[in-house]
């Protein structure tokens, strides 16, 4: 086999955790030539990147690619868009910089499938500290870190704080200052991966603008079309769109994101082999577990109409704008959200799962479409909960938000102005047990692959979701922010919802309206299609690092998560871990 170019490392995707990797392989391993291949362009300084306010105006520009999903039966079976970055730094180039950490159970219950407790909290904890420079210099340093790359924007307090909080109090949550330590349950800062850059303006901190390839061979707009395998099952290099064929003499790690890996090693003969003999692509490794077990949140926003816009509750704040609130998304609290076992139980066992089933065992409800390479996890001698039912874990979470800001833009083209009349509280279904697929649609790299999330086949992914909504609509009606709230603003032809709606009601909001938030994972997992090192189970010189990789979801916006996924792998591939 002949090669144009060599490389020791060759990492192809330039995203989120590809940056990290790239980055910190050309400092553990200094005289490494290391080319990092990215199919999009180099936005890194593009000012409608770097500036968190024109988020919207990315797509426009082709750096965000709408991978929508195939009809969805439990949502009325609408194609749901599913935005996902396309440029260098990938997604972290293009989201609204939520900084968040998952509850420890997600990470321990990582750990326990994949059989390795370096994914869980307490050995993860020092590469999600590493990622992070915290605004809250007073933070506990055992739980934060200061000198990381990554910037973040907290603190600010908005004409509502005070309302917001005690309603959400009066309905049952209680205030938590740090949600970093484990436990995320209750009213919680918003935190948000900007760096301020005066009192009235912040950057975006996306990968490729914070960490630093001086000394790796970055390619832009150089797709990928597949990797190349030497007779013995080595990844050996990658060839590209143009044809051109990149020889790897150490690895290829591929980082293209959770519905682009899966397609990549599918169309390079790694995957099910039914799928591939569809498209007649060459079989390399039968891996019936590549593009099963996707996951992804759910939600929903809801407008709500502010009695007196004089007041300044909402964005412009004419009457009471302070400098910092140009610095983010106008936001101050997160409200997490835990399901008592009581009220789960009875409905997992719709979805014919035993609270004390063992976690893996018959997942994703009577719909799922997951599948398994390896043999699931047998129960123990000593029956444990099961996953959905153990402390701590986040079911859902709420955000309230001084803006209109829609899951369905289109739908609301006049109820919702962005005039400081309206505010938001929408609602995130963080530990989804319904699992989708990512398959091929053809051969060609050219073409997206099939997306199907299969949003809510699960009975406990529909109860846990209404559940979501109705506390977001009981936030609205308690007492202080009732005072406040002229109800909700619905959407053209829908009734106004409440706190005492009808289950019907919600759920019919839900199915029409509800969204993905565009948080994939869970397509290359580790324990199925990668063992504890990244490395792909069944072929040598090979391995994926990007938010593909969690079999379980991380019940948080994941980006905190992925970057320190890089950071960690990163030390693996170097000898450091």
């Amino acid at each position: 086999m002949s090669f144009d170019e060599a490389f020791d490392y060759v990492i192809v995707g330039g995203g989120t955790a590809g940056v990290v990797i790239a980055s910190r392989l050309s400092q553990h391993l200094p005289g490494s030539k290391i080319a990092l291949l990215e199919a999009g362009p180099d936005a890194v300084n593009n000012p409608n990147v770097t500036n968190p306010q024109q988020l919207f105006s990315l797509a426009a520009e082709g750096l965000m690619v709408d991978y929508s999903t195939a009809p969805q039966p439990h949502l009325n079976g609408r194609v749901i868009p599913n935005v996902a970055g396309r440029m260098l730094s990938g997604s972290s180039g293009g989201n609204v910089g939520c900084w968040m950490r998952a509850a420890s159970t997600d990470y321990d219950l990582i750990a326990k499938k994949v059989g390795n407790d370096r994914f869980s909290f307490e050995k993860l904890l020092p590469y999600l500290n590493k990622t992070e420079n915290y605004w809250d210099k007073d933070a506990d340093a055992a739980y934060h870190g200061f000198g990381g790359p990554l910037n973040t924007v907290g603190g600010r307090t908005y004409p509502l704080r005070q309302i917001v909080q005690e309603s959400a109090e009066e309905i049952g949550h209680r205030k938590n200052d740090d949600f970093y330590k484990g436990d995320p349950t209750g009213i919680t800062p918003f935190v948000q991966c900007f760096k301020a850059t005066s009192e009235s303006s912040s950057e975006r901190q996306h990968s490729a603008y914070v960490y630093d390839l001086k000394e790796v061979d970055v390619r832009c707009d150089s797709p990928v079309s597949r990797i190349l395998f030497d007779s013995n099952k080595r990844a050996v290099g990658v060839e590209l769109l143009s044809g051109k064929k990149i020889h790897a003499a150490k690895e290829v790690i591929v980082s293209c994101g959770t519905q682009k890996t899966p397609q990549l090693l599918m169309l390079s003969g790694v995957g099910p082999s039914g799928e591939l003999s569809k498209h007649n692509i060459p079989l390399v490794l039968d891996a019936p577990a590549v593009g099963q077990n996707l996951i992804d949140h759910q939600s929903l926003s809801i407008v709500f109409k502010l009695k007196d816009p004089t007041k300044g509750y909402a964005l412009p704040f004419e009457n009471t704008a302070k400098p910092e609130y140009g610095q983010g998304l106008p936001a101050e609290f997160v409200i997490w959200s835990h399901i008592p076992s009581s009220d789960l139980s009875p409905v997992l066992a719709k979805d014919g799962i035993s609270p004390n089933q063992a976690e893996g065992e018959g997942e994703g409800g009577p719909d799922s479409h997951q599948q398994s390479q390896q043999p699931q996890p047998q129960p123990q001698q000593q029956q444990q909960p099961h996953a959905h039912l153990l402390p701590n874990r986040c079911h859902f979470m709420t955000v309230p938000v001084y803006l209109p800001l829609l899951t369905r833009p289109d739908l609301y083209p006049s109820v919702a102005p962005h005039a400081g009349t309206h505010i938001t509280i929408f609602a995130v279904n963080l530990l989804p047990l319904s699992r989708g697929t990512v398959t091929l649609a053809s051969a060609s790299p050219s073409d997206h692959p099939v997306v199907d999330p299969n949003f809510l086949a699960a009975e406990t992914d529909r109860f846990s979701f209404r559940r979501a909504v109705r506390d977001m609509l009981r936030l609205a009606d308690a007492g202080p922010l009732a005072r406040v709230l002229d109800g909700e603003a619905p959407p053209e032809s829908c009734a106004a919802l409440g706190a005492a709606s009808a289950d019907a009601d919600i759920d019919e909001r839900i199915a029409g309206y509800a969204a993905t938030i565009s948080h994939p994972m869970g397509t290359c997992a580790l324990g199925e299609v990668l063992d504890a090192e990244f490395g792909v189970r069944g072929v040598t010189g090979l391995r994926v690092c990007d938010a593909s990789v969690f079999p379980e979801p991380i019940g948080a916006m994941p980006s905190q998560t992925v970057y320190a996924m890089g950071e960690l792998c990163a030390d693996l591939v170097a000898g450091r871990a």
